[in-house]
């Protein structure tokens, strides 16, 4: 894969922008494809650094070519689930360790993601008990994410109407179709189509194979009128149009989610949305940049 190493362009302070966008995660890197893609000059304001990813993302690598097995070095420390359930924030305060990251480091993670996850030492989060995983480089969290892409359906969208509870959205499946069809050619989704009303098909890619056991329990599911289908993922597995990004291998090593996919078959925003954007050429990329104030025209009520 290449992916352009050539430094960020310098910001002109005097330019004016048809935009500026804070954060270069899942939002932030969709509105700098579809902005640029419209022609619209645009800035991105990024707190964090922009990581060199290929070195950084470890899911090819074998665990005895990494210090420690993956584990992470003396005075590092990943917090457990549990850690966060008993502790009120800020959860690393009395800590004794120089650095605390979030519970994604303690299933998964470990070594492989300590550069992408904020320090809970220096950063420490105020104001709700929530375990908020926190990243600072350019991508955000899309670098270790999860990957189950699901899409919602109307019992989502009229739960009330279904229920009694709550308040229906004012849209339905039928208006967010068509996005989600767009995000499914862009992100590449593995999956196999179930016509489940509760859970809407997307635009599926070859799935993984289920395994004899797994094929054993969907026969036994069946007779019971439930589903057991395979993992819906943001995983291309026959590959997307974007030149940064390849199909899944299979080799088994998406339990290192949180170390990243180094090939980039599960979607990640840099690859996915800002490289493309930057490509046209309308994207100027500015990381270590933190936006502390919008201000705000009073005669406009415009930014």
């Amino acid at each position: 894969i290449q992916v352009p190493q050539s430094a960020p362009r310098e910001v002109d302070l005097k330019r004016v922008y048809d935009a500026v966008i804070v954060g270069s995660g899942a939002a932030g890197g969709m509105a700098a494809h579809v902005l640029t893609s419209h022609g619209l000059n645009v800035l991105m304001l990024e707190a964090g650094k922009k990581l060199n990813i290929e070195s950084e993302l470890k899911s090819t690598e074998w665990p005895y070519e990494h210090p420690r097995r993956g584990e992470m070095p003396p005075g590092y420390h990943g917090m457990s689930s549990r850690e966060y359930t008993i502790r009120q924030p800020p959860y690393a305060q009395d800590s004794p360790y120089k650095f605390v990251g979030s519970y994604v480091q303690s299933w998964g993670g470990s070594d492989y993601s300590k550069n992408i996850v904020v320090n809970e030492k220096d950063h420490p989060y105020t104001g709700t008990p929530y375990a908020w995983v926190r990243a600072r480089c350019l991508g955000g969290k899309t670098n270790i994410w999860g990957r189950l892409a699901l899409r919602l359906s109307d019992f989502d969208f009229k739960a009330k109407s279904r229920d009694g509870y709550g308040e229906d959205w004012p849209i339905s499946y039928a208006d967010i179709e068509p996005y989600y069809n767009k995000v499914d050619l862009l992100l590449g989704i593995s999956g196999q189509k179930e016509n489940l009303p509760h859970l809407p098909d997307s635009l599926f890619q070859r799935p993984t194979k289920l395994n004899y056991s797994e094929v054993k329990l969907r026969h036994g599911l069946a007779k019971m009128g439930r589903t057991l289908t395979p993992y819906r993922a943001g995983v291309t597995t026959e590959g997307v149009k974007n030149k940064y990004r390849q199909r899944c291998y299979g080799r088994g090593a998406c339990d290192r989610r949180a170390g990243g996919c180094d090939i980039h078959a599960a979607f990640d925003s840099p690859t996915g949305l800002i490289y493309p954007a930057r490509d046209t050429g309308l994207l100027t990329l500015r990381p270590n940049s933190i936006a502390y104030e919008v201000k705000v025209d009073a005669a406009t009520g415009k930014a």
